[in-house]
């Protein structure tokens, strides 16, 4: 098991030179949760140094809601609080201009708005992903593959349990980034509106498609399906009624009369 020395080393040795103070900050906080997680979970063993059986069972927790030999419950390790950072090396809020330690946007998204200036309903209000690609035009290269990507936060997806976790971004981030992609905003609603009307004229067709076969099913006595031509199935022929020299035959089908003189 590494002591703190080994952990922070390890923090050094992984880029410690090239990070920002408020980012070693942030890491030592991360280390020190993890480390008093790890402490919670293992048991408890008040005065357990000695050497019997019965020394080393006191105050172990059963995991059955009691303790062994009636021992009193150790107290639970809390992590320390985190390392302060001088006010001149922390970031500074884009909203109202001044330092903050720490706060959930920076935290979770390397967005530098404090807590006091976070507005939940507009700029800061977290989308998942589908919203994000269908509202501002994105694709998942763009979120993905375009440098740097970005950051989201992982949620349980309270209408469907049984799926995966929603990934949730910053509505601000993904703005800049619709703004990156498409060059402008009014490029991005140039777009928007193109495929609107593009849906609207599927929607038309689709519509006047479904209500013509509607009426061909409503009228089908009426509707040849058939586009064959029709062929004449011509009686005996006899003389015509005006002409002597000209003869004429009728359909038997349609009535058709085709009037002809012979050679």
């Amino acid at each position: 098991m590494n002591g703190p020395e080994t952990d922070g080393a390890a923090v050094d040795a992984a880029g410690g030179d090239t990070l920002t103070a408020a980012q070693r900050a942030r890491c030592e906080r991360q280390r020190l949760r993890a480390r008093a997680l790890r402490d919670a979970r293992l048991p408890q063993r008040p005065g357990g140094g000695g050497g019997g059986g019965g020394g080393a069972l006191a105050g172990l927790d059963s995991g059955g809601g009691f303790l062994l030999d009636g021992a009193e419950p150790a107290p639970r390790l809390r992590a320390p609080p985190a390392p302060l950072v001088h006010a001149s090396e922390q970031p500074h809020c884009l909203l109202c201009d001044r330092p903050f330690p720490q706060s959930f946007l920076f935290d979770s998204f390397d967005y530098h708005v404090c807590d006091a200036c976070r507005d939940d309903e507009d700029a800061h209000a977290l989308i998942p992903r589908t919203e994000a690609k269908s509202e501002f035009l994105l694709k998942d290269c763009d979120l993905d593959a375009r440098p740097p990507p970005l950051r989201c936060v992982r949620r349980r997806n309270p209408h469907r349990p049984g799926h995966g976790e929603m990934r949730l971004y910053l509505r601000a981030q993904v703005e800049e980034r619709a703004l990156a992609v498409w060059g402008s905003a009014e490029r991005l609603h140039e777009e928007r509106e193109r495929r609107r009307e593009a849906r609207e004229l599927l929607q038309r067709r689709r519509a006047q498609r479904h209500l013509r076969q509607l009426r061909m099913d409503v009228r089908s006595s009426l509707y040849d399906r058939s586009h064959a031509a029709h062929q004449h199935r011509y009686g005996p022929e006899r003389p015509a009624a005006d002409d002597d020299d000209a003869y004429e035959r009728a359909c038997l089908d349609c009535g058709h009369v085709q009037t002809y003189e012979k050679m």
